[in-house]
Parts: C-alpha cells; structure tokens; sequence
C-alpha cells in the first residue's frame, strides 16, 4: 500500500505533514501516527477526523483531535 497524504495535507499542509508517518488504512480512514507524540491522527477522505475507541472509529471534532495529536 502506497501512502496517500492528501487527506493531512489538506488539513495541515505540507509542512506539518513531515512530522506524521503513515500507517495504512482501516476500511475508508487513513491513519497517521505523529513521530513525537505517537498518536494517531485519523482520518477521511473529506477530512473528518475519527477517534478510536473500544467501539471502533467514532467522529472527533478537528480541534479536539488536534489537540489530542500535539499534545
């Protein structure tokens, strides 16, 4: 699997796209993994950030997610 940047680019642009690695997908999220922080940014193709849980994916707010991300 190739990596797709376009949903965290859109979000963040490009620069801060350098600091995430990709680490697959999981169904119609793209999940990236933030080098410093180790956690998971995940998201859709419109951009929809998702949380994961003991339920599975559920929406996040984008600032909670980002919040969560660079913490």
């Amino acid at each position: 699997m190739s990596a797709d940047w376009t949903p965290l680019e859109q979000m963040l642009g490009p620069t801060l796209c350098e600091k995430f690695m990709f680490m697959g997908r999981a169904g119609e999220l793209y999940l990236y993994k933030h080098v410093d922080t180790r956690r998971y940014l995940n998201l859709n193709v419109d951009g929809q950030c998702f949380r994961y849980t003991e339920n599975g994916y559920v929406p996040e707010e984008h600032e909670k997610a980002i919040t969560h991300v660079f913490g």
